[in-house]
């Protein structure tokens, strides 16, 4: 279990990249609650329409082409760390192309004070320091630039860790920061005006296994790098059914902690 008061947590980004490459094909079929975050997202927004635009972990493009038809942007640049993500968005946005680009926001290979505002929908949290990652973002906005995303906090999937808990000791479940956490990083790092906002989400599963199966399929799955790299065997699994809690109806809930935060660059030193 990491630090309360740490900046960093032990990610595999290799494995993060492989995930969302595998998940590219059938991300949009299961993506339901990365939807309703996004629209949540994109109504708090309020950019001039000729603003450059950066969207980081854009994925197979749906939240890029939401800034594009809702917020009336025309200058987007897709950002992911997955190629075949970057395909996805290719193909979403074929009528009206927008700029791609192949990286990792932790190493963000932009100018400085390059851009208005970078967003971000439910990405974030595959970030391992928040420390570089909010002096990449304050370095390449411009003064002023809004920077708005959306992130899971710390008690995200708090079912899944608990009953795995109960299993062994490796972690099973991706640790996320808490909105404590991001607001100070974020107030150490220059920016002001944070505004953040905790919203928790229930979703029903009709089983842990079918959950289990949606993480895996949008590219959530535990990356972790301290994660048992065994498969799992039936024995362990049996006891995380055990484990987890069942509603009277005979199914699961999984709660999923979102943080929205808005913010704008300070000025440079």
């Amino acid at each position: 279990m990491k630090n309360r008061c740490s900046t960093s947590i032990a990610l595999d980004k290799r494995q993060v990249r492989q995930s969302f490459a595998n998940a590219a094909q059938g991300y949009d079929a299961i993506a339901t609650l990365q939807r309703q975050v996004g629209r949540e997202l994109i109504s708090r927004l309020s950019l001039p329409h000729e603003a450059l635009v950066l969207d980081v972990g854009c994925g197979t493009g749906f939240f890029t082409q939401q800034l594009r038809d809702r917020a009336l942007l025309k200058n987007i640049i897709g950002l992911d760390i997955a190629m075949p993500m970057l395909e996805k968005t290719r193909q979403r946005l074929i009528d009206a192309p927008v700029s791609l680009l192949c990286a990792d926001v932790e190493q963000l290979p932009l100018a400085n004070s390059s851009i208005d505002a970078l967003v971000s929908n439910l990405a974030l949290q595959w970030c391992s320091n928040l420390d570089v990652l909010f002096a990449g973002v304050q370095r390449a906005l411009r003064t002023n630039g809004l920077f708005a995303f959306s992130t899971f906090g710390e008690s995200a999937l708090c079912e899944l860790k608990s009953a795995w808990a109960e299993v062994d000791d490796y972690p099973h479940v991706n640790d996320f920061f808490s909105l404590l956490e991001i607001k100070q990083r974020m107030t150490a790092a220059g920016f002001v005006d944070v505004r953040l906002e905790r919203q928790v989400y229930q979703v029903k599963y009709t089983s842990v296994i079918e959950l289990m199966r949606e993480l895996k399929g949008i590219g959530a799955h535990n990356v972790s790098q301290g994660r048992n790299k065994q498969l799992t065997s039936k024995g362990h699994l049996q006891s995380l059914l055990a484990a987890y809690p069942v509603t009277a109806d005979g199914k699961i809930t999984a709660s999923y902690e979102v943080i929205y935060v808005l913010a704008k660059s300070g000025q440079r030193q």
